[in-house]
Formats: C-alpha cells, structure tokens, sequence
C-alpha cells in the first residue's frame, strides 16, 4: 500500500506485497476505525472470539492433524461433504501451494483493472511470469479470478465463470476461484459460488477461501479450499503440518455455526454501505457502480492521484486509515471497508474539512 504522507512503512518493499491494515497500530488513542481492510465490519463473532479463548488453555497439546473441528463447522456451513475441505494457515498458504502445483506455464489475473497482489508475488517466487489478462499469444499453467475482485469490487456471474473453467479444462490450465468474500450474498450465497462447479471441473478448478474477511479475524490466519480429490491429495500431502492452531480450528468451528452473526451481516452491512455511498458522493467522488451492495468495500475514484493521497493522508491523521490503491496500480482510487455509520461521519467530518477550501 502506497503510506500517507509521514506514516513509518510496516513492511519491506523489496520482498513483500502492501497491505492495508498495517497503520492502525500506529494511531494510538486516536485510532477510531480501520476503513483500509475489507473484514465484516460487525466485528469478531463473540462465541467464537471466546471459543478461540478458551482453547488457549488447550496449548500445551499438538492442533489436531485433521483439523476435525473446523472442518465439521465448514461443512456445515458450505454443505459440502468432507472430502472436499482441508483448512491451513490463511488463504495465502493455499495461494503458495497452488502456484508451486499447478501446471507449468505463465499466471494470469483478471479480468479487471486491479487485483489482491499476492497472486503475483506466489506466481513470481513460483518462477511463474505473470502476463497480463487480455494477452492471448501464451497459454498461462494457472489463473485466478477473486469472486467478488479486490479491490474493484467487480462480480462475475456463475455462468461466465463457468465458461473460463470450460476454456481452462481444454486448455490444461488451473483455476483458482477466490471467494473471501463470496459469503456476503446472503444466505442463499452458495448458489452464485464457484463451489457448486468444483465437481464438473475437478482437475482444474480450485476454490481458495480466506474465512478471516467475514469473520473480521485476520489476525488468527484461517483459510481452506474446497477441491476435488487429486487436488485433495496434492495439498494435502504438500501441506505444513500443524498448520491450523488450536484456537484457530475452534475459533472457526465455532464462526460456522453462528447463524445470527450471519443474519447480521445479511441485514447490516448493505444498508451501512449504502450510508457511506451517498457521503462518498457529497464529496464529487465516483465509486464503481458495478460493484453490488453486499460487497463489504467501497471502490472510489478521486478523479486524481493528488486528491487521493491527500484523502489517505487525513484520513490516517483522523483515526480513520484507507486503502489508497497507488500500489494496485490505481493511484487515484481508494478502497473503503464498511464501517460503523458513526466512524464514518468521523472519516467524512475529516475529508470536508480537507477539502472544503
């Protein structure tokens, strides 16, 4: 993430992608609400919260190998069976292992103007080159499409995904479907998910979840993928064992089975992000109006880079960090998570006064 003006860089450049979520610990009493993550604004689901408290007195034993528990939480939650989950270290550590697996050739994001960088920074220590969508004299090994895309916003409908895994299965290419995000539906949501194709494309498709967004937990690292069986034993058997903690499988089984968090998030955060639509607008900005309303951020246009970094920079001095999308190749755009409508009058109040004369 490209930093406003003054604020200390958490990361180094040179071997690591950008991040929001970096510079809230750097706010102190002034930190209101972190707008530069995509997490469910409602916060950490409490039982899960305590759930994941209560297992630290389990610490002493090795995490269960199987990783049991969340997996039972997750079929129940996805109804999927068994045999399709294996449960890791975030996301990220199932993007590693895919980039390491697929079939050999170059990587490919897309199709949208911006994407989540981790992909290319998999695909490159990989020793994959990463080409651009639209070039069409190569054949990539893999690609990824983040269902919905981060940071854009952007949504691409069941049966146009279905076609890119058709093409990919002729091609021999691996598809690797990203849906952080595609819980926020609602609670018909698996209907639109990429899981529902993982039987027709069993060699060449593979759903990558980082369950850490919905349930506002980045910090515990929990993500899986929901696979065929030869993709089932690939990762498995290349997995890092004990890669899930103890806390971390409790916390998530119980995050399955919390049903009213989930009708929460359903009835809240749209109407939340349509309060910080309209403010967004007061201000001359554009967001994209592709995006659907259940998506938990906001994509805005500043109409310039100069304004963008201003609004990072005072937004940061308000307690209220953004994502400005600079290092996405985007420098006049943010990205906004959905916040409590009172944290956003808080970050609009700054951005009146820094833009009012």
């Amino acid at each position: 993430m490209s930093l406003p003006a003054g604020v200390k860089n958490l990361w180094d450049e040179g071997t690591q992608e950008a991040h929001g979520g970096q510079t809230w610990s750097l706010l102190g009493d002034k930190f209101v609400a972190d707008f530069s993550v995509t997490t469910n604004g409602l916060g950490i689901p409490k039982p899960a919260l305590q759930a994941a408290h209560d297992a630290l007195s389990l610490i002493d034993h090795y995490p269960a190998a199987d990783n049991a528990a969340p997996i039972r939480g997750l079929v129940r939650y996805t109804g999927l069976p068994e045999k399709y989950h294996l449960v890791g270290n975030g996301a990220s550590e199932f993007i590693d292992l895919a980039m390491r697996l697929g079939p050999p050739g170059p990587f490919k994001t897309g199709p949208y103007m911006a994407a989540y960088k981790e992909y290319d920074r998999a695909a490159k220590v990989a020793g994959r080159e990463v080409v651009p969508w639209g070039q069409t004299d190569v054949k990539p090994g893999v690609i990824v499409i983040i269902h919905p895309n981060s940071p854009t916003g952007d949504w691409m409908p069941l049966d146009e995904l279905d076609a890119v895994c058709q093409k990919a299965k002729d091609d021999g290419t691996l598809v690797l479907v990203d849906e952080s995000f595609i819980s926020f539906i609602g609670p018909e949501w698996q209907k639109d998910s990429a899981m529902s194709l993982v039987d027709k494309y069993p060699e060449n498709l593979v759903v990558i979840v980082s369950w850490t967004k919905l349930w506002a937990c980045p910090g515990i690292r929990l993500g899986s993928v929901i696979v065929g069986e030869n993709w089932y034993n690939k990762f498995k058997k290349n997995q890092t064992p004990w890669s899930c903690n103890i806390p971390a499988q409790l916390f998530l089984e119980s995050a399955c089975n919390d049903d009213d968090y989930m009708e929460q998030t359903w009835s809240t955060i749209p109407a939340w992000r349509k309060n910080h639509e309209s403010l967004i607008k007061e201000l001359g900005w554009s967001i994209n109006e592709q995006s659907p309303a259940w998506v938990p951020w906001i994509f805005v246009d500043c109409g310039s880079e100069e304004v963008a970094a201003r609004a990072a920079t005072s937004a940061h001095n308000a307690g209220c960090p953004v994502r400005w999308c600079k290092s996405f190749g985007c420098p006049a755009h943010l990205r906004l998570g959905i916040r409590h409508p009172d944290h956003q009058a808080v970050l609009h109040e700054a951005w009146k006064k820094e833009f009012s004369a």
